[in-house]
């Protein structure tokens, strides 16, 4: 058995050591002792909203960077898999990008995601990916990644459905629009068999609302729904696919 833990966690605006120590403190928790893959929002550790590049540029990491480094020994100690998402600084050409790590449980970084499909919020700072969409093969199965705008487009899915994704870990910040969203992801999902794990961000930053409601969904349904409001670990567990 794989035992899953879906953080739904509000970072602190423009603090990423402060979001850091936060979520390392989440997942060393007592309860949290045999999590075999740890998945967390996008931009966890800066929050979303910047209206100015060079406002994030200097809190920006590359995919190998600080916040690799302690979720790898992190990974390491527990033995898990972590996907977090976070400002990309690519060292090469100086480009912003919202990405998404993989960390695997030796401590290698396994993939670097970038989001495909920017919302309008990303364009005051971020290039659109160019990665491709993502599935790793492990020990556990196919791991994918994904993030929230992306879910908007059938290419991504048809993705995840074709190439036989196991798990797929969705870092989202997805905005309150006043209609359920589970119903709405659950009609985005169809025909993918696998196991998706949305953490989202929840409240407010400046004044824009996120919907919380991190959750997990399997063949075809929600098994587990979260709130929408709160820092919230939804745990559970699933037969490892390999």
């Amino acid at each position: 058995m794989v035992t899953i833990s879906t953080i739904q966690f509000k970072p602190e605006h423009g603090r990423p050591h402060k979001n850091r120590e936060a979520i390392l403190e989440i997942c060393s928790g007592r309860d949290e002792a045999g999590t075999g893959i740890f998945i967390l929002p996008e931009m966890c550790l800066t929050g979303y909203i910047w209206t100015e590049r060079d406002d994030l540029l200097c809190l920006a990491e590359c995919a190998a960077g600080e916040s690799y480094m302690a979720f790898s020994e992190l990974c390491v100690k527990n033995g898990a898999y972590l996907a977090y998402g976070f400002a990309e600084l690519d060292p090469v050409n100086s480009l912003l990008y919202n990405s998404q790590n993989l960390i695997g449980p030796d401590g290698s970084l396994l993939a670097t995601y970038r989001k495909t499909y920017l919302y309008d919020l990303d364009y005051t700072w971020a290039e659109p990916g160019d990665s491709g969409f993502i599935a790793v093969d492990t020990s556990i199965g196919r791991i994918g990644l994904g993030i929230c705008m992306d879910l908007n487009y059938d290419d991504f899915v048809d993705f995840h459905k074709y190439n036989n994704t196991d798990w797929l870990l969705f870092s989202t910040n997805w905005l309150e629009q006043g209609i359920d969203v589970h119903d709405y992801w659950l009609n985005r999902f169809n025909g993918y068999r696998g196991t998706a794990f949305m953490a989202n961000t929840f409240g407010f930053e400046f004044n824009i609302e996120f919907c919380g409601r991190s959750s997990v969904y399997e063949n075809g349904r929600f098994i587990v729904r979260g709130p929408k409001n709160n820092r919230t670990i939804i745990k559970t567990s699933h037969i490892a696919r390999k």
